[in-house]
């Protein structure tokens, strides 16, 4: 079977290292909070180490560091590339209700981009999560510097925001995971973020959009070729 290329390996990168650490983040957030002695997570074998809110607030913010700059990549990539097919455009949201529910078998698909509308929004959701979570963080952080000075309100509402903000990350986080391993159609999306390829026929099928766009690329290059072979 035929393969159509969805992802290049700086795309692929890009989503698993701010997987990686978005998900470490998570982790030692929760420690930091903290919980883990709370629940007993610190009894867990091989989790004692959690119990240290200096490991953990340490390792909170090296994984911040390789957040933040991939996030900060990911902008500034795909801007200089003017890749904005993630962006939602008009009739996205009616056409983003139309695939969830098909997803659960209501309705049936209407034709779809590269990217998928209910992706679109999606984006636009983690867009929010990230940017909170990521400001709130950065000016926690400057608070420790002697010349940065917060007073008692605003540093405990930074501090609530900052839990509140990662709390909805957290949310978004398990929305985008049921979507993408407890729908069966969308196994295909998250098996091109390993490979970079899809299938023909799933293209053919469900990004009818996209392929109509690549088969019209690929005739106008073969008709191009033949052109110049026939000089």
């Amino acid at each position: 079977m035929s393969k159509i290329k969805r992802h290049d390996l700086i795309v692929i990168l890009e989503h698993w290292v701010i997987a990686f650490s978005g998900i470490m983040l998570i982790f030692t957030g929760l420690g930091c909070l903290p919980l883990f002695k709370r629940y007993y997570i610190t009894e867990i074998p091989g989790f004692r180490w959690s119990a240290d809110f200096y490991l953990l607030t340490k390792l909170h913010y090296i994984f911040a560091i390789f957040f933040t700059f991939m996030v900060l990549f990911h902008i500034f990539y795909h801007a200089l590339r003017k890749d904005f097919g993630l962006l939602p455009r008009r009739g996205d949201f009616i056409a983003s209700i139309k695939m969830i529910l098909a997803s659960f078998g209501l309705m049936k698909e209407p034709p779809s981009d590269k990217w998928l509308p209910e992706q679109k929004y999606a984006y636009l959701g983690w867009t929010f999560a990230i940017s909170a979570v990521l400001i709130t963080g950065i000016l926690k952080v400057l608070k420790n510097l002697e010349w940065v000075i917060f007073n008692p309100k605003t540093e405990a509402l930074l501090n609530l925001l900052h839990t509140l903000f990662g709390g909805f990350f957290i949310l978004v986080f398990f929305v985008h995971i049921f979507f993408a391993v407890a729908i069966r159609a969308n196994w295909p999306l998250l098996k091109s973020l390993i490979t970079g390829y899809v299938d023909e026929e799933y293209v053919k099928h469900r990004h009818s959009i996209w392929y109509q766009r690549i088969m019209s690329r690929k005739n106008k290059s073969q008709k191009t070729r033949e052109s110049e072979l026939d000089q």
